[in-house]
């Protein structure tokens, strides 16, 4: 019984060691193929970004304590101490101009709309938030003279218009 026991395990063993070879074999293989495929890590490039360069301020700068000090000077300065009239509260691009009063013997009249009120204004008056004061009035525009302050103080002038827009059809 020893006998038939001994022959079955030298079979058995036999039989596994078969399998074992070829996974032996298997992994002999794939360390060879792994150790000739080594290749020597590639040198990191470096991304160097541009330096940075602020651009150029101008010659005063806009919250120096002098400059606001100062307040409103030059030589077109804006009047600090004129009572602003309505219409100087209101931006440009919120007034409409819908109507025109002319006659022979007076200078014309325009009709403005802002927030569903009308005023009549005339050459003179004031109107827009940077300083506009009415220089013509015709049927299709009101010609404004504004002025504006640049980044270094001064003031300007600047024309702009308000257009006629039609309020809509009378019947």
């Amino acid at each position: 019984m020893n006998k038939y026991l001994f022959w079955a395990s030298v079979f058995v063993l036999s039989a596994c060691s078969a399998q074992n070879e070829d996974l032996e074999q298997w992994m002999h293989e794939t360390s060879q193929q792994a150790k000739t495929i080594i290749s020597k890590p590639k040198e990191a490039k470096l991304n160097l970004q541009p330096t940075y360069t602020p651009p150029p301020q101008p010659s005063m700068n806009m919250f120096d304590p002098a400059r606001l000090k100062a307040g409103l000077q030059g030589a077109n300065a804006p009047n600090p101490n004129k009572p602003k009239e309505i219409l100087e509260n209101y931006p440009l691009n919120e007034l409409r101009y819908v109507g025109l009063i002319s006659s022979a013997s007076k200078t014309p009249s325009a009709f403005v709309e802002v927030n569903g009120h009308v005023y009549t204004v005339t050459v003179g008056n004031y109107l827009g938030q940077n300083y506009g004061r009415i220089t013509a009035i015709t049927p299709d525009e009101i010609v404004i003279s504004e002025l504006l302050e640049d980044a270094n103080g001064s003031w300007s002038d600047h024309t702009n218009s308000l257009p006629m827009q039609a309020v809509g059809n009378i019947e």
